[in-house]
């Protein structure tokens, strides 16, 4: 029986936050991608869909609110078949119990996995961690003070989808 979250306890397994980017059904000739948003901040996990829903992005999102979650959503898609397998992952550094480079290393430590494009996604400005960033193959997005300055990741998304594409 299912409890009040919608969570199925017996099932053992853990699910993430899921959705369909809107206008999902009307474009379903077009191909999916999934999109694991590694982001401990719902604002700025709720700024990415709107970034997906403004430029029609074909991606399902899955949030992992913590870098631990994020591992685990990596770890279910390498040894269970059924499980949502991410084709993107957009990463928060500063991520509670596993910072975003504990994520990142696994990610590329993965057979499965390790050429999946990524974006790191964060507030930090640091040479340094836009070096280790690059080290590992991953772009990066420094959070912008505001909304219209956010909509750019689009941008950055869209080129990463014509790669993935090509």
């Amino acid at each position: 029986m299912a409890d009040e979250s919608g969570s199925n306890p017996s099932s053992g397994k853990v699910r993430l936050s899921t959705s369909p980017s809107p206008g999902a059904q009307s474009q379903s000739a077009q191909p999916r991608f999934i999109l694991l948003v590694a982001e401990d901040n719902l604002p700025d996990a709720l700024l990415v869909r709107e970034v997906i829903r403004t430029e029609r992005l074909p991606f399902d999102v899955h949030v992992a609110s913590d870098g631990q979650k994020a591992i685990d959503f990596i770890i279910e898609a390498e040894t269970d078949t059924d499980a949502p397998c991410p084709d993107f992952l957009l990463l928060d550094l500063n991520l509670p119990k596993k910072d975003g480079f504990e994520v990142l290393e696994r990610l590329r430590s993965s057979e499965k996995f390790n050429s999946i494009p990524v974006v790191v996604m964060t507030s930090s400005n640091s040479p340094a961690d836009r070096n280790r960033a690059a080290e590992l193959g991953a772009s990066y997005f420094c959070k912008p003070p505001n909304y219209e300055e956010f909509l750019k990741l689009g941008g950055l998304l869209k080129q990463l989808l014509h790669g993935k594409m090509s």
